[in-house]
């Protein structure tokens, strides 16, 4: 079986995604300790919350599709599937800081016997400030700051029946990515679905933003960085579904 290989410094970001969305997700297990304490009263000190997200994140491919079309291959919508999840610790009941990390997905194309597609992932670390307007409601404008990087893989769709066949045609595939600094902004919105220490409990959120992408490296193919690349980024804005909170623990 034919594999690709991400450039280092792709490699190196999409890892990110995988390390900040374990570490949100350790540091921030424990739920709410009273979320129906009314806003006036004394109230229970905020717990961080864990989560999954599943939702949309619109990519600026304008510039790698016309490159794509100009030499006859399939182009890609800019609208991507984002698959993740993350998590966060709150500090004196307003302060949120955590972690999420995302892959992005699209549809695979195909061009005179290969297959082409287009994905990327990021990290980010998170930094917000938690409002409360209703018992078991949380409301955040929350600010991220991170890496990712999107990819190109071109791979042969076609077998090989010995050892001298995979010799004769070495160049089966190709991959080549970029990378970019990420800020993202927006906001996001969560509500507790029962109580705390009182049987079964899930948290479900809405999340929306937007992201932009900086300092972007060049095209990579291996570890050789390719020049002429198109300006194509991360940069648009999002949405996504989050779940997490969900316990059945008697913890007070």
């Amino acid at each position: 079986m034919r594999t690709s290989r991400p450039s280092p410094l792709l490699r190196l970001f999409l890892a990110s995604l995988l390390f900040l969305g374990l570490g949100a997700l350790t540091t921030a297990h424990a739920q709410d300790a009273d979320d129906d304490a009314p806003s006036d009263a004394p109230v229970a000190e905020e717990q961080g919350a864990g989560f999954f997200a599943v939702g949309t994140q619109f990519t600026d491919l304008v510039p790698l599709n016309d490159r794509l079309r100009g030499a006859g291959y399939p182009t890609f919508a800019s609208e991507m599937v984002s698959l993740g999840g993350g998590g966060y610790g709150v500090v004196a009941n307003r302060l949120m800081l955590g972690g999420e990390g995302h892959g992005l997905l699209t549809a695979d194309g195909s061009f005179q016997g290969r297959n082409v597609s287009v994905g990327g992932g990021y990290g980010l670390f998170n930094l917000g400030y938690l409002f409360r307007p209703a018992s078991g409601l949380r409301v955040y404008p929350l600010l991220g700051l991170g890496g990712g990087g999107l990819q190109l893989d071109i791979e042969n769709a076609g077998t090989a029946d010995d050892f001298d066949d995979v010799l004769d045609n070495p160049n089966r595939s190709a991959s080549v990515g970029q990378a970019s600094f990420l800020v993202s902004l927006g906001g996001g919105l969560e509500y507790q679905f029962g109580t705390p220490g009182e049987g079964r409990t899930a948290r479900l959120g809405l999340r929306a933003g937007y992201m932009v992408s900086a300092l972007r490296s060049d095209w990579q193919l291996g570890d050789s960085a390719l020049a002429g690349g198109p300006d194509a980024s991360m940069q648009g804005p999002f949405l996504r579904l989050t779940i997490g909170g969900i316990s059945d623990s008697d913890d007070e």
